[in-house]
């Protein structure tokens, strides 16, 4: 019932998300990304190399208002809820409802992990593989502000790992990946400042052209003049440094 679905909007922290159910054939459960956020009617496409039609994520932003899906409810009180039979593609409602279950476990995860890493910075997790896998969802909800609480918190954590003598990444490259997730979100709230310092760290985990850029947009959203060239410096030291990165002449 569910294959081959449409992208579909909700409001979120800074605009209006896009998102993307993914099937898995391993799993009882879809997973969700966001793919883009509209906001004062400009598209940011978190996912450009999929090359969606930006036309396309403007009219799904907009067909948010009016709405059925869009009236408010109370869970406990049945007259208020939309129905299948009556508002409109009964698909798009048990979609909605498939979504929100996923982002309410999601949520639970974050919650119950800030807490814990509030309480202790070690229950940060010790394995590469789980710290990203940690971090995940909030990429895949967009939980923005859910990323900059973990982000204040997971931080030093990760910097006094990656000090600590004999620090690898695993293959995968996990540790730099949460890093560089959490950059994302922190950028995509505008706390520009603190992005710079997860891809900073994202780049000690291990270096490559993405988290170099990513540091630099980091660097420049923060009004960070000094970090931006350091950057593009250790950038063009190992790699083609790309026009768009090379700032005022």
């Amino acid at each position: 019932m569910f294959d081959d679905l449409p992208d579909f909007a909700l409001r979120g922290e800074c605009g209006t998300d896009i998102f993307q159910r993914l099937g898995d054939e391993g799993q009882r459960r879809a997973r969700f990304r966001c793919v883009a956020t509209v906001a004062d009617g400009r598209v940011i496409d978190h996912l450009p190399e999929d090359r969606r039609d930006p036309a396309r994520l403007l009219a799904l932003a907009a067909r948010i208002e009016g709405d059925p899906l869009s009236r408010p409810l109370s869970l406990t009180d049945p007259q208020g809820w939309p129905l299948a039979a009556r508002d409109g593609d009964p698909i798009r409602l048990f979609l909605h409802l498939e979504f929100l279950r996923a982002w309410q476990v999601a949520d639970l995860a974050a919650d119950r992990l800030i807490r814990q890493v509030t309480a202790d910075p070690s229950a940060l997790p010790q394995e590469p593989g789980k710290l990203s896998g940690a971090v995940a969802p909030l990429m895949e909800f967009n939980r923005l502000s859910r990323a900059v609480d973990l982000a204040r918190l997971a931080v030093p954590v990760l910097a006094r790992r990656l000090a600590a003598p004999g620090f690898a990444d695993d293959k995968g490259g996990n540790t730099g990946f949460a890093l560089r997730m959490l950059g994302d979100l922190c950028l995509r709230r505008a706390e520009a400042a603190l992005a710079l310092t997860c891809f900073e760290t994202a780049v000690a985990a291990g270096d490559n052209p993405f988290r170099r850029r990513r540091a630099i947009e980091a660097a420049v959203a923060a009004g960070d003049a000094e970090a931006a060239d350091r950057h593009r410096t250790a950038f063009a030291a190992r790699w083609r440094l790309p026009d768009d990165l090379k700032g005022p002449a």
